[in-house]
């Protein structure tokens, strides 16, 4: 009787299938929850922002304003646009320490730290940040981020009158 010493063709052909298959299941399930992981950090990220921006609503009357601030972007560690200012309070132009809110506090209020706000950026495309804009006369904000690149970019954006993440292909405005 002879010996057998390896595999025959048929049974390595066999087993690659095998493997192809397992593999054509896994990726795009792999890819999927990716892209809820990336979707879930900011909601999260924009949930902490819009709590902040509540909080300075109720302060001073107004969301975080001005002309530097409108479609503004920050996160990957970058911490020195008009919006962070006046939201942690450091070198802010409204949220001053000379300044008193409405219920007579002094300025100069930490809504969030500037720490939590480096560590926020785009999980889609790092190279960009989060963008927030604001109406002239502070009424309304929207918050947003480049999901999708391209000629046709997709953008995720949540409003102070819209709390989930929503899709759209224009670049997101605040409400009217």
């Amino acid at each position: 009787m002879k010996k057998r010493k390896g595999f025959t063709l048929i049974e390595l052909m066999i087993v690659i299938a095998i493997i192809i298959i397992l593999a054509a299941i896994a990726i795009p399930n792999y890819l999927r929850m990716t892209d809820r992981a990336r979707r879930s950090r900011v909601a999260g990220d924009f949930t902490a922002l819009a709590t902040a921006n509540e909080a300075y609503l109720v302060d001073w009357g107004y969301y975080p304003m001005g002309s530097a601030i409108t479609g503004e972007e920050f996160g990957k560690g970058i911490t020195a646009g008009s919006y962070v200012k006046e939201i942690t309070g450091v070198g802010a132009a409204h949220n001053a320490l000379s300044s008193t809110t409405l219920t007579g506090e002094a300025g100069g209020i930490e809504y969030i730290k500037a720490g939590a706000i480096g560590a926020m950026y785009n999980p889609f495309i790092p190279t960009t940040g989060y963008y927030y804009s604001c109406t002239d006369t502070g009424s309304h904000w929207v918050l947003y981020v480049v999901e999708k690149a391209g000629t046709t970019p997709t953008y995720l954006y949540r409003t102070d009158m819209v709390t989930d993440l929503t899709e759209t292909t224009t670049t997101p405005v605040p409400p009217s």
